[in-house]
């Protein structure tokens, strides 16, 4: 407990807290335009949400005891980003099932020590091609916004030049909340 006391700073609150918060909202918008693809009811996301951030919540806690590291745990901004393009030719059944079926995947290349080496045979530009792919979409969306929204883009796109210049350590985190909120507002309207 006491070299918990001892590693407690700002800083460190400040970075555990964005390191949540972006993990946790970026995908969660994605999450909401793949549900409303998908046409699921208000109770079944509000469900949803409920379990995976109860799920996310706890792991992260158990994992970061039993690792003696900061763990965060939430669900995949990619695969659900990916959802959203399959809605709704594919069904809610076929999705679930491919959820479940990832997760045992992925769990079985955890424990089996192999992620390393299956990451490793991936080139690194095919990986960042795979991810700029899926996530295209959501990044023409924000320009898009000025036509609706123009006062929330405009005022997001100011607020992130102000703080590039008066934090820049935390640009990167500013410009992933900004794309929540509007993704969130966008959704709204």
């Amino acid at each position: 407990m006491q070299k918990l006391l001892k590693d407690l700073s700002l800083p460190a609150v400040v970075a555990g807290f964005l390191a949540v918060l972006v993990s946790y909202s970026g995908p969660l918008a994605i999450f909401f335009q793949a549900g409303a693809s998908a046409g699921i009811s208000s109770d079944m996301m509000t469900s949803w949400v409920w379990a995976i951030s109860v799920g996310a919540g706890i792991s992260g806690i158990a994992l970061s005891i039993w690792l003696r590291a900061p763990i965060v745990t939430a669900w995949s901004a990619p695969g659900t980003a990916l959802l959203v393009t399959l809605f709704p030719e594919l069904s809610l059944n076929e999705a679930i099932g491919a959820y479940i079926s990832a997760a045992i995947m992925i769990f079985i290349i955890g424990i089996s020590g192999t992620f390393d080496t299956f990451v490793r045979a991936i080139p690194k530009g095919i990986a960042a091609g795979m991810m700029a792919g899926i996530l295209f979409q959501f990044g023409v969306g924000a320009f898009t916004a000025i036509e609706t929204t123009p006062a929330l883009a405009i005022g997001m796109l100011v607020s992130y030049v102000v703080f590039r210049r008066l934090f820049p350590k935390y640009t990167l985190v500013l410009l992933l909340i900004s794309g929540v909120v509007l993704a969130v507002a966008l959704e709204g309207a």
